[in-house]
């Protein structure tokens, strides 16, 4: 049966769970569930669409440019490689570096709208993200080219159309993407985890949200956006762990292929550890993964070990 539809979130997180209850390199920890959601924050940090990092303009540009953003919210794996090649980042983040260098196209160039899209070139991808010459960051660009231009592709007039009336319908239709169909091969199963597709649906909703018009009644639904921030936050804080052979390779730096058992472990049990915590706080998956995000970005400790990296489009 296919995972696309109304029950897309169901199947994310029954995906989550069954990998959890197989997963041979990473364990959760259940002893620890109530203790840590007891010390986590009732209400999330503000998320908002900032005006300094994210463009606003009108409708069908708004639409244009948040999906133009999540197609290439990507590069977690690429950044340190980057930065090593000479890539400078806005507020060290390289999130923020694609959704302001992306702004500034907007605002002075022209709004990148489906036509635009699917011409989009190298040359025109470099400059918009001041990507320097190198290995690294030529592989990038080119992944940032693929992934624009099949999203112009798909979208036949309308973004705003293309956007749908549910979270659910958006991520539905950005899962059938190439490069943002998440879903990998466990066991024999098939595990949807969609991280840019969700992520899309919940900034469109902060975007419109923004302008005084929420854009989906199913925001709640999302799942944890799955990379590899929260899952290490969740492992520093004993949340999670890991095999001794999977500790060891991320400790090295060594590079987790996309799709692997362990990557995927990683993720989805991640994703499950958030739901569990979740209904404990009785909060929203989005709420949690948000605190954790933020508890990352905001605090040397979580910087002081490494993430698992990935060379992937995915995250």
């Amino acid at each position: 049966m296919s995972i696309f539809g109304p029950q897309i979130f169901s199947a994310i997180r029954k995906g989550f769970a069954d990998v959890a209850a197989q997963a041979e390199h990473v364990r959760i920890r259940h002893d620890r569930l109530e203790e840590y959601a007891a010390s986590l924050p009732s209400v999330p940090q503000a998320n908002v669409f900032d005006d300094s990092h994210h463009y606003n303009g009108n409708a069908e540009e708004t639409a244009s440019y948040v999906l133009a953003l999540d197609a290439v919210n990507f590069g977690s794996g690429y950044k340190p490689r980057m930065v090593s090649e000479g890539w400078r980042l806005v507020d060290g983040s390289i999130y923020y570096t694609l959704s302001t260098r992306l702004k500034d196209e907007f605002e002075n160039v022209s709004p990148l709208l489906p036509p635009a899209l699917r011409v989009m070139t190298v040359e025109r991808c470099r400059r918009i993200f001041a990507l320097p010459r190198g290995r690294y960051c030529d592989e990038f660009s080119a992944l940032c080219v693929n992934a624009l231009r099949e999203l112009g592709e798909a979208i036949p007039e309308s973004p705003l159309d293309f956007a749908g009336d549910s979270a659910a319908t958006l991520v539905t239709r950005l899962a059938q993407l190439p490069y943002f169909s998440d879903i990998h091969a466990y066991k024999g199963q098939d595990i949807p985890v969609l991280k840019r597709a969700q992520i899309a649906a919940a900034d469109m909703h902060l975007a419109f949200s923004r302008q005084g018009k929420p854009f989906y009644k199913d925001i709640a639904q999302l799942t944890m956006f799955a990379d590899n921030a929260v899952p290490h936050v969740l492992r520093v804080d004993g949340l999670l762990e890991y095999s001794p052979a999977l500790a060891a390779k991320i400790a090295a730096g060594e590079y987790l292929p996309s799709g692997s058992a362990e990557e995927v472990e990683i993720r989805a049990c991640a994703g499950h550890a958030v739901e569990l915590v979740a209904a404990r706080k009785g909060m929203t998956a989005m709420d949690i993964d948000h605190i954790l995000w933020h508890r990352r970005a905001e605090n040397e400790h979580y910087r002081k070990s490494k993430t698992h990296l990935t060379l992937t489009h995915f995250y």
